[in-house]
């Protein structure tokens, strides 16, 4: 029952993570900077890693590469004489279905941890 409980939980913990790496994204879509700004230092787009684990799975933040892709803009201030600017490489629909998959995933562990304190009931109301 303990490994079904640590599983389920690793599972919720997961699927937040990658909520919140999903909405900082969306939240982050519109962010610009100059082409070729050394100090920069603002929002980079990062995406979900998901390894497997003691207690379920890890989910981590990896940066996109590239973090930035040149958009036409002329008007735009961060435009450079070319009329280019960096728009955050952010793709709104990858994002939306991983927030749609984490939402599947932690129902099904909020499932797993239902269905397993059900056992552990009945369990112990066996053995009283």
């Amino acid at each position: 029952m303990i490994t079904a409980f640590n599983s389920a939980v690793g599972g919720l913990r997961a699927a937040s993570v990658r909520v919140a790496i999903a909405a900082d994204n969306i939240a982050n879509i519109g962010t610009t900077r100059a082409i070729g700004d050394a100090t920069y230092n603002g929002f980079v787009p990062t995406r979900a890693v998901q390894t497997g684990g003691i207690g379920g799975p890890q989910v981590t933040a990896k940066p996109v590469s590239p973090a930035f892709i040149n958009e036409y803009n002329p008007s735009h201030p961060d435009a450079n004489n070319e009329g280019l600017v960096g728009r955050a490489n952010v793709d709104l629909v990858a994002n939306i279905v991983e927030l749609k998959q984490a939402e599947i995933a932690y129902k099904a562990n909020a499932q797993v941890l239902r269905t397993a304190a059900e056992m552990s009931g009945r369990l112990l109301d066996a053995t009283a």
